[in-house]
Order: C-alpha cells, then sequence, then structure tokens
C-alpha cells in the first residue's frame, strides 16, 4: 500500500489545491506528486494565450491533473515543458481512444525536422528492442546524437538530456537504408493508442519496421484506465508530407498486423484465468470480517485494522473504481506469492477473496504500524543495537524471498511493518516477481526515493535491485532522516542515475558505512546478497553484544573495588 507520504511527493507542492486533487481522482497515476512540472505546463500554456486554458483556468488546470494522474512518473520525465502543446495533443489523443472504440487504434503522424549529412557507422538509429513489453508503463529512448544538428535546428524530442538505454534496432530495408546514407533524413513523430496489452511494442515495432522507418526515440506509456499512448520519432519516410505515411501505416497494420487493429485484453484475461488456477480456493467468509478504522491509501485499495476468527487481522480492498484486468493481476500475484511465502519477517497470509467485484486480502494485523512512520512521525532515533536487530530481521526475510526467487521491486520503510519487540516484516507484495516466469523485468516498478538505477534507466534487472533499496532504508534507520528530504521524487531519481548518492554521516559505525556504499553501487555486481549481508550484520551485532558485556564486567570489578 502506497502512503501520502513525502516519498510519493504527497504535499511537496500547493498545485494543485487538495479539492481539486480530490475532484481529479486517487494518486494512482504515476504523474502524482509531480506538480512542479504540471504547473510548468500549465504556466506556459497560459502565457501562450491558449483558448481553453484563458476561457477557463480553473477547469483546465483540473483536467491537466487528471491528465497526468493517468500516466506513469516517466511521463513527467519525458515531457519537454518548452513544448506544452504536446501534453494538449496527448490529452486530446486519449480521449479520443477512450471515447470513441470505432477509431481505435489511433495514428497521429507529424513531420518535425530535416537532418543533414550521412549517417556515420558509430550513429545507426537505434529503437527499442522487439522483446520489450509494451505495457511497461515507462519510456525507452534513443535520443539524437548532438552531432546530428550541427548546421540545422534541433528535431523536437522529449528531454534530450535525459538520454536512456541505447538499443539496437534491425531495419531490413536496404532500400530505405541507402537513402538515409547521404542527404536529407526526415524526422517524423508517430503517436499510436489503442486498448492496452502485452507485447504491444513489440507488435509497433514490427509495423514500423515493415513500413521502412528507423525507430530513434520511443517513449512507451500504460494508463492507469487501460489504455497506452505510444510515442515514436522515426525517419525514413521520402518525404515531408504525413497523409502517405499515415496511409501506409494504416494499410500495413490491416494486411500484417491486423491484432493492432483488434486490440482485446485477452492476454490480461488468460493471465488472470492463469493465475486465479495457481491461487486455488483461498477465500476468505466475508460475514466474519469486521472492519474497523482505516489504516492507510493505496494507488487502487485501502487499507483496514479488523478481526476474522477472533484475530486482529489486516484487510486490504481493491477499491471498486479501480477495479480493471491490470489491478486485478497485481492484486491476484500479491495473493499468490503472499500464499507461498511463510517466514517469520515476511507477514502472514490469513486468506483472500475474489469472487466478487471487490478484491480482499487478510493478513496479520502489526500493531507498529510501518518503518517509515516509525522513523519519521514518531521521530524515533534509534541506537546501533536496534538498527542492527531491525536490519536483520528485513535482511533475514529479504534472503528468504530471493532464496525462493521473488523479487519485491519496491522495498521501503512504508513496506515494512513492526510487530511487537521490534520485529519487522516484509510486505506489500503487488509489484512483487518471479523472474524466471516472467522473463527479463524493465519497467519502472517501485518508488524513486528507492529505485536502483538500473530501474530507472529501464535497463533489465534481477533481484540486486532490492539490494540497493536496502541500502537506502539502511540509510534510513542510521540516520532517522527522509531520503533526499530536499528534493522532489523527480529530483532524486534524476540525481540517482547521474551517480548521486545520499550523504552518510561521519558517525556512522565504519563498518556499516561500507555496507552501505556496497549495497547501493551503481554496478548490481558488486553489491552484496541478503545471505552475506545478513552473515555481516550478525557478526557486528555478536561483537557490539560482546563489547558491552565486557564493559560491563569492568565496570562491576571497579564498583567492587571501590567498595572495599
Amino acid at each position: 500500500m502506497e502512503d501520502d507520504d513525502i516519498e510519493e511527493g504527497v504535499g511537496e507542492s500547493s498545485w494543485p489545491s487538495a479539492a481539486a486533487a480530490d475532484r481529479g481522482g486517487s494518486s494512482g497515476g504515476g504523474g502524482g506528486g509531480y506538480t512542479d512540472i504540471r504547473k510548468e505546463i500549465f504556466d506556459r500554456l497560459m502565457a501562450k494565450g491558449v483558448e481553453e486554458v484563458v476561457s477557463d483556468p480553473s477547469a483546465f488546470r483540473e483536467q491537466l491533473h487528471r491528465h497526468f494522474e493517468r500516466l506513469p512518473a516517466s511521463y513527467s520525465i519525458d515531457l519537454d515543458v518548452e513544448k506544452p502543446e504536446d501534453v494538449l495533443l496527448h490529452r486530446r489523443i486519449l480521449d479520443e481512444c477512450a471515447n470513441n472504440p470505432n477509431k481505435r487504434p489511433i495514428f497521429h503522424v507529424r513531420f518535425l525536422r530535416c537532418i543533414h549529412g550521412p549517417l556515420d557507422s558509430e550513429d545507426k538509429p537505434q529503437g527499442p528492442s522487439t522483446s520489450e513489453n509494451g505495457n511497461s508503463g515507462g519510456s525507452l529512448t534513443s535520443t539524437l546524437r548532438e552531432a546530428e544538428f550541427r548546421g540545422s535546428e534541433p528535431c523536437e524530442r522529449m528531454m534530450e538530456d535525459l538520454s536512456l538505454e541505447r538499443r539496437k534496432f534491425v531495419d531490413d530495408s536496404d532500400a530505405s537504408s541507402a537513402r538515409r546514407d547521404t542527404g536529407f533524413r526526415r524526422i517524423h513523430e508517430i503517436i499510436f493508442s489503442t486498448i492496452d496489452k502485452t507485447k504491444l511494442l513489440a507488435e509497433l515495432s514490427a509495423l514500423l519496421s515493415a513500413v521502412g522507418l528507423n525507430i530513434r526515440e520511443a517513449h512507451v506509456f500504460s494508463t492507469t484506465d487501460g489504455f497506452c499512448l505510444d510515442v515514436f520519432v522515426v525517419d525514413g519516410w521520402d518525404t515531408e508530407e504525413t497523409d502517405g505515411l499515415l496511409q501506409k501505416l494504416k494499410e500495413t497494420a490491416a494486411h500484417s498486423h491486423a491484432s493492432l487493429l483488434n486490440p482485446t485484453n485477452s492476454a490480461a484475461t488468460e493471465r488472470i484465468l492463469e493465475l486465479q488456477e495457481k491461487i486455488g480456493d483461498s477465500n476468505v467468509d466475508r460475514s466474519l470480517l469486521q472492519i474497523r478504522e482505516k489504516i492507510a491509501s493505496g494507488s487502487s485499495g485501502d487499507l483496514f485494522r479488523g478481526t476474522y476468527h477472533g484475530m486482529d487481522v489486516a484487510i486490504k480492498f481493491l477499491r471498486a473504481e479501480h477495479v480493471n484486468d491490470s489491478s486485478k493481476v497485481e492484486f491476484l500475484q500479491e495473493i499468490m506469492i503472499l500464499k507461498s511465502v511463510n517466514h517469520d519477517n515476511v507477514v502472514r497470509f490469513y486468506g483472500a477473496c475474489t469472487k466478487q467485484r471487490k478484491y480482499v486480502i487478510v493478513t496479520e494485523y502489526m500493531p507498529g504500524g510501518n518503518l517509515y512512520d516509525f522513523l519519521h512521525k514518531q521521530k524515533n532515533n534509534l541506537d546501533l543495537t536496534m538498527v542492527l536487530r531491525i536490519a536483520i530481521g528485513i535482511s533475514k526475510g529479504m534472503d528468504y524471498l530471493h532464496q525462493n526467487n521473488i523479487v519485491h521491486r519496491d522495498l521501503k520503510t512504508t513496506n515494512l511493518l513492526m510487530g511487537s519487540d521490534h520485529v519487522v516484516k516484509i510486505a506489500d507484495f503487488g509489484v512483487s516477481r518471479h523472474p524466471s516466469q516472467d522473463g527479463d523485468m524493465t519497467a519502472e516498478t517501485g518508488t524513486y526515493r528507492w529505485m536502483a538505477p538500473e530501474v530507472i534507466n529501464h535497463k533489465p534487472y534481477d533481484h540486486r535491485a532490492d539490494v540497493f533499496s536496502f541500502a537506502v532504508v539502511l540509510w534510513e534507520l542510521v540516520t532517522s532522516k527522509i531520503p533526499y528530504e530536499n528534493l522532489t521524487p523527480l529530483q532524486a531519481a534524476l540525481g540517482v542515475r547521474q551517480g548521486m548518492r545520499l550523504e552518510i554521516p561521519p558517525r556512522v559505525h565504519p563498518q556499516l558505512s561500507k555496507m552501505i556504499q556496497q549495497c547501493w553501487d551503481e554496478n548490481p555486481n558488486v553489491r552484496p546478497s541478503f545471505a552475506e549481508i545478513t552473515a555481516e550484520l550478525e557478526d557486528m551485532l555478536q561483537h557490539l553484544q560482546a563489547s558491552k558485556g565486557t564493559n560491563r564486567h569492568s565496570k562491576a570489578k571497579l564498583h567492587k573495588k571501590v567498595q572495599r
């Protein structure tokens, strides 16, 4: 569950108003909290005198808020605020896709710029790998090299300074390659929207290749209501006119890629049926559930305290307005993982109900709340012994998960729950995965302040991304501070991808300081495993306790001598 804490950016800006935010929906979209981007877009559109903005600024502000809420945080990263009209275009395309089923899929084409000069061997246009899942909710960018723009104005593009991973794209068209080797290369932008589904990026890449286009940039986003917004910057079309290119795309899609013209959520439906079969009978008797106060609210669900068969329990509901195939899959995946685990440092699963529209998960109730509140809202400063004990518990739980081939993907203090005697248990497995079953993981998943750079950069990642997140948690334990508290989540993410790390105070135990630095190393191969982390932490605690025992023994002997 996501709390309305600073790590999600809530409360970090006064725009839009709280009332507008409430009317605009939940904070489920990745844009939630990044109101500095929204405000700049709004201000620039006002300054340009755009009619729909100046005629009713308050109404437009709410519409803009809802647009960003539909999209992931990476949409804000990729936007070029110098071209705020792009946001209006994206919103119109998504609205047309949602409101006019007969027009799906939506293709929108526009000419951007001409690029002069030959294409050298080191500057082949790049594109997304066709193995990439198109509904990952993130962006995959291959930005154009500055050398291409010498003597010409730059092509319109999103956030050219945020160059992400470059991917090889194979173009089988010798003719189009020959055209691009000399003279002009015309740059076009293609925007595509339809019902979201798996492997969509692979199908779109194949379509563009069949038309003879090279993908230079690809920005791939999923909305919270089940649609996609995919923006491609391409070269390979001979003329600046776009009608012919638009017609060619539609004809090629009709002849060779019919599945794009008849999108369905069959893949998601199949995944739901598959998960339900794996989960089996995990039903709880709703009549025996007694619901009490709300504990937390997240992007698509609410967490309540309650009782079940006389036990104190936590009850997680999937809110009715967020019930769609995507949220069902996430909820079912969490049930499947919770049902398969059993460890002292992982929250205990009691049951679930997925037979009705309002999905429910029932787990043990942790009276101490989450570690984030314990550290930052209750203002607790921990001594080294307490830091080590809590860290050992987290590390043991994570080692157990990794040994069982489970990658958490959102390890942070709000997802660490506290019981009696400061026992800490790992919770919230909505985005967790079995990587060997699901293939390479590249989707931007997690929370920016705790996110590993390879995840931010949309590179393939594995369990070692959790180790990076653990380093940030360990830093919180030793400092009792909020990570990057003076930065917005986006600023923190951009800083991490550029090598920035949190400052470790000199008072921190040197062995612990070294461990934090190893765990958040840029190179995942340098990061230790949780088995190694646990062993080292336990060794530190043992030496600390032995040292305290020796000191107590010495003080007792000194006291006896004084009495004599």
